[in-house]
């Protein structure tokens, strides 16, 4: 099926857009005088900084208990207990609510501030909990969106576009080198996104895409360690977007002039201790695992090589197009972070290329 990137039909109810897959398009305000008038009984409200000013104005019932998301989703469990959980901000935040949901069996609907909407739509994170974070369910959630509160996320929601097509790329080239399993149906509606993106796109198109693609990716889809590299690159203003020039750039190189250096064997211990991983956790090839991804290599190299060739053509559009979305937007590699991306992403194809000793530079 291939998604439709027009903006869906008004919603009666609230005045807001009800998308497909279970997405609404409306106002702040709307939304949760919507999801109010839904649910009796008392309801939390939670918001990070980022949106607090907008968020809590909107619920001046006496049946509203407000919160201030400060990282930590133990003390929501200290609070009186509630009916449902209303929840905007960050993936963090997102998380926690719906793993509070989870937990009291309550009703839960998010408020993403971020284009991706990545936390609205997984089903498993890794939540903080006092001194730890532990990987925990998560249940569904209703989603609302309001572009307007989105406005500064636009042009990185469009890289997370480009970082789900490159997710596919390497579940690709994964499959070919590794000769791992990849393709299905869930992975064929996400090329079908995906690989459109070229140029320019509304707000509601990157929205109402980024959508349906999180939603694909909890449902089995490549999410690629593109997602992860943005993660580690927070400190950037547009995340996404440098982590995909990261990675194209090294893909195109690797393919291009990557040859396995037999005789280098990376320093794995201490890559996990630099990285602040577990060495327990990496996945380390034998020798015949090495030399039959080596010659895997070979035979694949022409057809992947194309492939990324083909990808990056469009980048100048995309660029352009995220300028369109955001007139501050300006973003470039952060070579440094692939020092560690293959320990915080064993499964990946930068784990191969550490493997082949391709990674190891001062």
């Amino acid at each position: 099926m291939r998604l439709d990137l027009s903006v869906p039909k008004t919603n009666p109810a609230t005045g807001g857009e009800d998308g497909e897959d279970g997405l609404l398009l409306s106002t702040l305000r709307e939304g949760m005088e919507h999801a109010l008038a839904a649910h009796s009984g008392r309801t939390l409200i939670l918001s990070d900084s980022t949106t607090f000013s907008q968020f809590v104005p909107a619920a001046r019932s006496e049946h509203t208990l407000c919160m201030l998301w400060e990282g930590d989703a133990l003390a929501l469990f200290a609070l009186p207990e509630v009916q449902q959980v209303l929840v905007s901000g960050g993936q963090d935040a997102l998380e926690a609510a719906r793993f509070f949901a989870h937990v009291r069996r309550i009703s839960c609907t998010v408020f993403p501030r971020h284009a991706a909407l990545d936390g609205a739509w997984n089903t498993r994170a890794r939540v903080r909990l006092g001194e730890n974070a532990l990987d925990v369910p998560l249940s569904q959630a209703h989603v609302v969106a309001d572009l307007s509160c989105m406005s500064e996320t636009l042009a990185d929601g469009y890289a997370r576009l480009l970082l789900a097509r490159l997710a596919l790329f390497e579940a690709h080239a994964l499959g070919m080198i590794c000769r791992k399993q990849w393709g299905g149906a869930s992975y064929e509606e996400a090329f079908s996104i995906a690989e459109p993106v070229r140029g320019e796109l509304a707000p509601a198109a990157v929205v109402t895409a980024n959508a349906r693609l999180r939603q694909l990716e909890a449902d089995g889809a490549p999410v690629g360690e593109g997602a992860t590299l943005a993660s580690l690159c927070g400190e950037h203003r547009y995340p996404a977007a440098t982590a995909f020039l990261t990675l194209s750039a090294l893909y195109t190189a690797f393919l291009e002039r990557g040859v396995p250096r037999r005789y280098m064997v990376p320093d794995y211990a201490g890559r996990a201790q630099r990285a602040g991983t577990k060495y327990a956790d990496l996945h380390l090839p034998t020798a015949a695992g090495y030399a039959s991804r080596a010659l895997s290599l070979e035979r694949a190299r022409g057809e992947l090589l194309t492939q990324m060739r083909h990808i990056r053509a469009a980048k100048q559009a995309q660029l352009a197009a995220m300028r369109a979305l955001d007139g501050h937007f300006s973003a470039s590699p952060a070579l440094e972070k692939l020092k560690i991306l293959p320990e915080h992403a064993p499964d990946g194809l930068c784990a191969v290329l550490r493997d082949f000793g391709l990674l190891e530079w001062s």
